[in-house]
């Protein structure tokens, strides 16, 4: 089973920024989840809201951002400093495919890497247009589980990350008969996190990395 320290090592320092992802990967971290967002001249940036101090980043570039919100780091810097030394488990909430194909590739972490998306639609046109990548359709709503599941595997996804609470038993075996794995966000209680461990869940995204590891 995978532990993911959410939102770019939160927990470690403030979320979604270099700092704290460095200091996770000190304290034993070997998988992140991150968010990113496009900026208005075609850079990701680790970002989970759609604004930064009120300014949408969508309609800022690069380079305005970094006046406004020195603390969003851009993927390519993440990855400049940490690619090779941590997976990476990306969600896009706004990106282009190309891309983050072209970082992807350029860091040679395409086959460590695992792009997660609440959007279908995103994730069945990325495996067609790079068909290497592992990528995992995230939702939060539980029913109906079969749509889900069909859905997951029509657009060729190898993982599903349901919200926590919306996860039985009956779901991860159903999942793993797809050949689905299943990751669950975010579990931060003790009780839940032995709970899908026993259900044999393949990932847990936490923002409580160190104390659930001392679970393990």
């Amino acid at each position: 089973m995978r532990l993911v320290a959410h939102r770019g090592g939160r927990g470690f320092g403030k979320d979604n920024t270099l700092e704290a992802i460095e200091e996770a990967v000190r304290a034993g971290v070997r998988m992140i989840e991150t968010d990113v967002r496009m900026t208005a001249d075609g850079e990701l940036v680790l970002c989970h809201d759609p604004t930064v101090w009120g300014r949408a980043v969508s309609r800022m570039t690069a380079a305005e951002l970094a006046r406004h919100a020195p603390e969003r780091p851009l993927l390519r810097d993440v990855l400049e400093s940490l690619a090779g030394w941590v997976a990476f488990d990306i969600e896009v909430k706004d990106a282009s495919m190309s891309v983050l194909v072209e970082l992807l590739t350029a860091y040679r972490i395409e086959d460590d890497t695992l792009v997660t998306s609440f959007g279908a639609r995103f994730l069945d046109g990325l495996k067609e247009m790079f068909p290497r990548v592992r990528t995992g359709y995230v939702y939060r709503m539980p029913f109906p589980q079969e749509k889900k599941l069909e859905t997951a595997m029509d657009i060729g996804a190898e993982v599903i990350l349901p919200y926590f609470n919306g996860i039985d038993e009956e779901l991860v075996s159903n999942a793993h008969e797809f050949g689905l794995e299943v990751y669950a966000w975010t579990v931060n209680d003790d009780a839940d996190f032995e709970k899908l461990r026993g259900w044999g869940i393949d990932g847990i995204i936490t923002d409580r990395f160190v104390e659930l590891r001392a679970l393990l």
